[in-house]
């Protein structure tokens, strides 16, 4: 018998039992074949269910959903439509994955079935009622052999034709189980779902053995294949206007400038990430930090407009000569996200977190240079 081990990667501890109307458990022996498969992704600081998606959202502006195949089921419930959470398949014994595309059944068995004999025809007796006179068995006559003609010798009779009936012999499946919880109420799987798996002999015609991959119904195996979809807030980089390197009194506006957030959608689900605010550190002693709505507003040169909800202005009475390293106020800043979620195609959204992203910039503040130009005597 064949044993296979290997680790196999993934889209997702002990085997549920829990849950009610599970399959039963195959009898055959474990020994042997054992591998573990997982998901390949790690885990978050969120982990919340939407529809038929797992969403999570992470402090370093990592966010995403692992959702069902499809993922327009309004709910996990709806989607098994009543079935059971499956737990344990059966998958080809060369099958690469926990689960697979295709529904359709495997392929008989290549091994030569054992013949055993069957039952003899022989007619039955036939019962006569004692009523009925029998009738007395007839003597054939004896028949002289002509002289001259050598005696006909009779043989051991012909032997009798039997039937066979091939027996069913155990076939290597790959027999793939959950090791992760399910949630109770939601029935929701967890996002990293971890798998075990070996190479076992089942009967195809055991009543014990666990379900086929397409004996499940198509809303368990849309449940078990997964799809993720992932985003990540870009951090901006921090910069000055309308001067990169202000002098000493100049009215300035900090800004966040550089790439945003990538929105998702997949089936009925959305996921984007709105950027409400920018806290500014000058790193000026004694100063109070600047706040302003969204990233900041990048100034023109010659722009007028220097204060405003979504101008972070401020005025440097210090020069930063002498300071740090490099002659340079270090600046710290945050930009504040929110991570929003929908799972009715965006007509309602509900807050997964909020993020903070931190940002840092050397800035040089210069002092007002002057010409002095001596008057003609």
């Amino acid at each position: 018998m064949r044993r296979t081990a290997a680790v196999l990667p993934a889209v997702l501890a002990a085997v549920l039992a829990a849950v009610v109307g599970l399959a039963t458990p195959a009898q055959a022996a474990e020994a042997g074949g054992a591998r573990a498969m997982a998901a390949n992704h790690t885990g978050s600081d969120t982990d919340n269910v939407h529809g038929s998606c797992r969403t999570y959202a992470s402090s370093a502006g990592n966010y995403g959903a692992v959702c069902s195949a499809g993922g327009t089921a309004r709910n996990y419930r709806a989607l098994l439509g009543g079935a059971p959470v499956p737990t344990c398949w059966l998958l080809p014994p060369d099958e690469t994955g926990p689960t697979m595309d295709s529904a359709t059944p495997f392929g008989l068995s290549t091994a030569t079935p054992v013949l055993t004999p069957g039952p003899t025809d022989t007619p039955s007796p036939v019962d006569v009622p004692s009523s009925v006179p029998t009738t007395a068995p007839v003597t054939p006559p004896v028949v002289e052999p002509t002289p001259g003609t050598p005696p006909t010798t009779t043989g051991p009779p012909e032997p009798a034709v039997t039937e066979t009936t091939p027996v069913e012999v155990p076939e290597d499946f790959l027999k793939v189980c959950m090791t992760t919880p399910v949630d109770p109420v939601t029935l929701a799987p967890a996002r990293v779902v971890g798998y075990s798996s070996g190479v076992l002999p089942f009967l195809r015609s055991s009543p014990d053995r666990p379900p086929f991959w397409w004996e499940l119904t198509e809303g368990q195996r849309r449940y078990l294949i997964t799809k993720e979809k992932t985003g990540r807030l870009h951090p901006g980089m921090l910069v000055t206007s309308p001067s990169r390197t202000p002098r000493l009194g100049q009215t300035i506006s900090f800004s966040a400038a550089g790439d945003r957030d990538v929105p998702l959608d997949y089936g009925l689900l959305r996921m984007r990430a709105e950027f409400r605010s920018l806290t500014v550190a000058s790193g000026e002693p004694g100063q109070k930090d600047v706040e302003c709505a969204g990233g900041g507003r990048e100034l023109l040169p010659g722009a007028t407009e220097r204060t405003g909800p979504g101008i972070c202005s401020f005025s440097y009475s210090q020069t930063s000569g002498g300071r740090g390293d490099g002659d340079t106020f270090d600046v710290r800043a945050t930009e504040n996200w929110r991570i929003w979620v929908s799972d009715d195609d965006g007509l309602s959204w509900t807050v997964e977190r909020d993020v903070q992203i931190p940002l840092q910039l050397d800035l040089r503040v210069t002092e007002v240079q002057t010409l002095v130009v001596p008057l003609a005597p």
